[in-house]
């Protein structure tokens, strides 16, 4: 409370007397104010430092809402839900992903498998990073990445994947990924991209268990 409004209910010697204390209170509540904007700040500027060096784990210490799952959870058959349009029709979505154990990818551009676009990709598993724009106010929204290791030209477009791993009841998940010429930072901004039904911004792909829809 300012001194100003203490003055008008005590006489002046109590209020100098209490205005140590005041100026005291405020300062630590104005460093609140400041160490939660900070903390808000350096969340998405850690995600990008991040990204320069040799390791693509983030410099916050987070781990997989999925760290003491069998593979992580990402092992499995998922395919688009059919039932939200917005990730049903965007053409950057396979229909169908089949993980292995979390080590290898496949896609299809159709649902049911026939029509593959990359199959037995391989990777290996970088790390987890919070989402720029969601953490920490939900804090299981974190991303798992993973990084092609085999050299089929095929699998080139999905260099990289950032996965929201299997979660949730039903289960269901969320993907993006990018070509050679992209990044896992580039991945996680787009989680900040203005709200653009058009262009079907921000990316937020909806993947089922095989044979389930309406999952999230």
């Amino acid at each position: 409370m300012p001194p100003t409004r203490i003055g008008h209910r005590k006489k002046v010697a109590s209020s100098v007397t209490w205005l140590p204390v005041l100026r005291q209170s405020a300062f630590v509540f104005l460093g609140n104010i400041l160490s939660m904007t900070r903390f808000r700040v350096l969340t998405v500027g850690a995600i990008a430092l991040s990204f320069v060096g040799s390791s693509a784990a983030s410099a916050l210490e987070v781990a997989s809402p999925n760290a003491d799952v069998p593979h992580m959870g990402v092992d499995g058959v998922f395919t688009l839900d059919v039932s939200v349009p917005a990730s049903l029709h965007d053409p950057r979505n396979p229909g169908r992903i089949v993980f292995e154990e979390m080590e290898r990818f496949s896609f299809y551009r159709d649902m049911e498998g026939e029509d593959p676009i990359a199959e037995s990709c391989q990777y290996s598993y970088q790390g987890a990073v919070p989402d720029p724009f969601y953490y920490p106010e939900f804090q299981t929204s974190i991303w798992d990445l993973f990084e092609l290791t085999s050299d089929d030209p095929a699998c080139i477009g999905f260099q990289y994947v950032a996965l929201r791993s299997p979660h949730g009841e039903p289960i269901h998940m969320h993907v993006r990924y990018g070509n050679e010429s992209s990044s896992f930072e580039e991945l996680l901004q787009m989680s900040l991209a203005e709200p653009d039904r058009a262009e079907l911004n921000p990316w937020w792909s909806l993947y089922c268990a095989e044979g389930i829809t309406a999952c999230d």
